[in-house]
């Protein structure tokens, strides 16, 4: 039986591992804050990265930041310092793709491999297995995880070199980010000319206008209910910032994307950070948040 060891039990990491285990496989996870609920769920808990490293066949990471993933491999009680001969490393961070290239290169040089598999969807798209993975790397070092690949959420695709995955993931951004705004918009418009919003609501869910996030945050919309956040202003907004580098690397102008990275530059200097995406309506409207009762239609 195969022992995956995950670093980073969050929101998306917890849910993975339980996939995995429901799947079959045997979890050891670390997490700065515990793991008592790894625990619960029939994992084993370890104090550190390296220990997680030293028990495990494959790992898995899934980390808020750049800082924090250094730290798993490359701190005194990093990965690197118990890593074991030929083990795959499936990172699956949002961070800039020449940085983990560069971490990359440190796990290979220790025996290992590292493949680049971010994740798109929300955290609660995780356990019922709906979010996409999007695995970039050595091919080889793909067979070698294929089926936890497979256990981990939803469907994988393999997006080809090294850093593919990451691109693809900054495309699908741009569209969730500027979808959100496009949804907000819209039902701006409907509400200030007078429209019943459920009754707009049901007319377009299956009609050509439609898109996931129409479907998704337009109930949001509609209640102004931006909390708890499927899918928070700052996580977007850390994507959004990597997206705007690649652009501006590749000379690519992107009119709609500065628009909408715009709004939410101003919302999370507001102090919106913590609330769903879907929130920028507020903003459209020139409406503060912090006023809003949670079964407000105003």
């Amino acid at each position: 039986m195969t022992t995956v060891g995950v670093v980073g039990l969050g929101k998306m990491g917890l849910p993975i591992a339980q996939n995995l285990m429901e799947r079959g496989f045997t979890v050891v996870g670390y997490r700065r804050s515990g793991t008592d609920e790894l625990v619960a769920a029939g994992g084993t808990g370890a104090r550190s990265a390296a220990e997680v490293a030293s028990a495990s066949d494959v790992l898995l990471s899934i980390l808020p930041d750049l800082a924090a993933l250094r730290e798993v491999v490359e701190g005194p009680n990093g990965t690197l310092t118990k890593l074991r001969p030929g083990t795959v490393h499936v990172e699956m961070s949002t961070i800039d793709v020449a940085e983990k290239a560069a971490l990359r290169d440190r796990v290979r040089s220790s025996g290992g491999d590292l493949l680049d598999c971010p994740i798109g969807g929300t955290p609660a798209m995780v356990r019922p297995r709906a979010a996409t993975t999007f695995v970039s790397g050595e091919p080889a070092s793909v067979d070698v995880v294929r089926e936890v690949l497979d256990a981990i959420s939803g469907p994988w695709i393999y997006t080809g070199a090294f850093g593919t995955g990451a691109r693809l993931k900054y495309v699908a951004n741009l569209l969730v980010a500027v979808h959100t705004v496009a949804t907000a918009e819209a039902m701006l418009l409907a509400r200030r000319s007078g429209l019943d919003l459920e009754l707009v609501q049901r007319a377009l869910d299956d009609s050509i206008a439609s898109s996931a996030i129409w479907q998704r945050r337009g109930p949001l919309v509609r209640e102004r209910r931006w909390t708890p956040a499927p899918g928070p202003i700052e996580t977007l907004h850390h994507i959004l910032e990597q997206i705007e580098d690649q652009a501006e690397a590749i000379g690519t102008e992107l009119p709609l994307f500065a628009v909408t990275k715009r709004l939410y530059d101003k919302a999370l200097a507001e102090g919106w950070g913590d609330l769903d995406i879907a929130a920028v309506y507020d903003l459209l409207s020139d409406q503060s948040p912090a006023s809003v009762d949670s079964g407000s239609t105003s």
